[in-house]
Order: structure tokens, then C-alpha cells, then sequence
């Protein structure tokens, strides 16, 4: 049996959250007997994510349920490695490509095209190779008059149709979707989760988080369930979803 590709061992992500405190204080000298206060700093520390184990095999599509300020998005970002771990392990067996909340992954100053190359590039693509899928991106994202445009003037809508093609097209063995899909119209939306069962397929390995329960349902097979930064349980999609919705 082969390994997993996606390996957490007591994974934790903590932030240290600033909070303003008034401190009383009394002036000496000519002023005395005026009291002031001072405002000062104080840092508290805030985990995000803590103990969690996971373990994902390739090909599998994965949700991953929670509420709002469950841990979601932060594992996400620990799985794209766009922040490092406070604690554990992340072990990955293969390439990742990441769609998060837009702009993440795109160089603003740069063109529609020249962030195509630059991905590519980003993930060990030769020119040869990223020449080979440049069509097919353009025509699944249907940006084509729109490609030497700066990235930073594309609507959100745009830009999910850009990062969406290029992380799909592009040779990357785990995509990483981060609800992004909501922001599309509906025939987008039809023709990424087609997308995204080909490339299940073909052995590509997708953890996907949304709040559209029907998407999640339609292409998930197996689900991670996070509340509070800590790990729920982890199995199938039907088991996982019933227990979240009625919690």
C-alpha cells in the first residue's frame, strides 16, 4: 500500500493576538496628583490549529467542514506552506497548487500571461512544458482578450477564472481550494467541479472547503471535520456531513 500523500503529525499554527491595555499611572513633579493613562501593548497567544493528524490518499477528494474560525483557512496555508507550523509535522509527497482568496499566488504587476509562465515556472515546469497547456488554460478561463491586462485590474471573478485554470492545467499533484468557487457564475462553477473529478481521475489529490453544501456533496468523497482549531474526525463524506449538519 502506498503512502499518503498528505501527512500531519500533531500539527499546530499559533498566532500571538495584540490587545490594548490601560494602565493608570500618577505624574510626579510640578504635576502632581494628575493621573494619565498609558495604553500599552499586551500579547496574547491564540492557536489556530492544534493536534492535528490527518492523513489524505492520493486521488481522494476531501472537504473540509467547519464553522467560520474553525482552523480552515489556516490549514490551508500550512498545507501550501505560506506560513510555517508552531508545532508537528507536515509531511507532502507531492507538488501543491493552492486557489485561495484572491490575489494569493498571482504578482499583481504582472499580466494575465506573464503570471501563467510564472506559476509554471514556480512549480519545476520547463517553457516547453508550460507552452504544451498555455491553450487549453486560455480556453478554459475565456480571458483570452484579457491576458496581457495587469493582474492587479482583473474583478475576483476574474481572477478566479485565471488562478482556477492555471492551477488545474499546470502539473501539480495536490490543488488546494479554498471557497473560491462561490465567487464564479454558475456555469463556471459546473464546469470546475467537472474539472476537478477529471483530475481525480487522472490522480490528482483535491481538499476542497466551501459553504455551498451541494458542491461539496456532488464531488467529495471523503471529509475532515475541524471546530475550535482541533480535529473532529476524519472519514467518509456522508458519515462526516451528516454529523456536522446536525451538530
Amino acid at each position: 500500500m502506498e503512502n499518503p500523500i498528505i501527512e500531519t503529525f500533531g500539527l499546530g499554527k499559533k498566532y500571538h493576538i495584540s490587545n490594548l491595555v490601560n494602565k493608570n499611572t500618577e505624574e510626579k513633579g510640578l504635576l502632581g496628583g494628575i493621573k494619565s493613562i498609558i495604553t500599552q501593548p499586551r500579547h496574547q497567544p491564540k492557536w489556530a490549529l492544534r493536534n492535528i493528524d490527518i492523513k489524505v490518499e492520493q486521488g481522494d477528494i476531501v472537504a473540509v467542514l467547519g464553522g467560520n474560525g474553525s482552523g480552515k483557512s489556516t490549514l490551508f496555508r500550512l498545507l501550501s506552506e505560506i506560513t510555517d507550523p508552531s508545532e508537528g509535522e507536515i509531511i507532502l509527497r507531492g507538488s501543491v497548487s493552492c486557489i485561495l482568496e484572491a490575489g494569493v499566488g498571482f504578482h499583481h504587476e504582472l499580466t494575465g500571461k506573464e503570471n501563467i509562465y510564472l506559476n509554471g515556472t514556480l512549480l519545476g515546469m520547463s517553457t516547453e512544458e508550460i507552452n504544451a497547456q498555455f491553450d487549453q488554460i486560455v480556453a478554459f478561463s475565456e480571458l483570452e482578450q484579457y491576458l496581457n491586462v495587469p493582474i492587479k485590474k482583473y474583478s475576483s471573478g476574474m481572477y478566479i477564472r485565471l488562478a482556477f485554470a492555471v492551477a488545474s492545467f499546470l502539473r501539480t499533484d495536490i490543488l488546494l481550494v479554498d471557497e473560491v468557487l462561490s465567487m464564479g457564475d454558475e456555469s463556471f462553477r459546473q464546469k470546475s467541479i467537472k474539472r476537478m473529478k477529471q483530475m481525480a481521475d487522472e490522480g490528482c489529490t483535491i481538499m476542497m472547503v466551501s459553504h455551498d453544501a451541494k458542491i461539496l456533496r456532488d464531488i467529495c468523497c471523503s471529509a475532515i471535520h475541524i471546530e475550535q482549531g482541533q480535529l473532529i474526525g476524519q472519514g467518509s463524506m456522508g458519515e462526516l456531513f451528516k454529523s456536522y449538519s446536525e451538530k
